[in-house]
């Protein structure tokens, strides 16, 4: 089966497979024997890629997933081969349609507002700094709109999934 996984600003092309009882991923043309297994009364997961361990804490939330671990945090969203089709069929038609929520992805503090009320944005345009973990996440927005409001200041401190700012589409032509 066909999964689309987007970490960060890289998007990966991935196949599942089973064979004789064993789990494939090929990700970029390179085939890995996974294996995962939940840690009992935890949020944490070991996973086995071709023998080798990575230990992590997973949370899900309505805008993907989010591990933390050794390597650090990370936001993954996946999508099926449909509906990644879909949003790239909405994409080529110039963005969402309708008005827009930008929620932090993770706690931090906005550290520069790049728009204000009335801004029109074009697709991928900064939207404002955000301050997670010691590191700068430019926050861009996911098509071409306008700001109709936005919800926070610089120096604000905002927690996972809380509004940043609404965008409204264009009208459609």
């Amino acid at each position: 089966m066909k999964y689309y996984a987007k970490v960060g600003a890289r998007e990966f092309e991935c196949t599942m497979s089973e064979d004789d009882g064993a789990l494939f991923v090929e990700v970029d043309q390179t085939r890995y024997r996974v294996d995962l297994a939940h840690i009992e009364a935890s949020a944490s997961y070991t996973l086995l890629v071709d023998g080798r361990s990575y230990e992590f804490a997973l949370h899900e939330d309505e805008d993907g997933i989010e591990l933390s671990g050794g390597a650090g945090l990370f936001r993954v969203c996946v999508e099926d081969a449909r509906t990644h089709a879909a949003r790239a069929m909405v994409s080529a038609a110039g963005g969402p349609a309708g008005p827009r929520l930008v929620k932090a992805a993770m706690p931090g503090i906005v550290r520069e507002l790049l728009v204000e009320d009335g801004a029109v944005v074009t697709k991928g345009q900064p939207l404002l700094i955000l301050e997670a973990m010691k590191m700068q996440n430019e926050i861009r927005a996911d098509g071409p709109g306008t700001v109709t409001r936005v919800h926070v200041k610089a120096g604000a401190t905002v927690v996972k999934g809380e509004k940043l700012l609404e965008l409204e589409s264009p009208p459609s032509p």
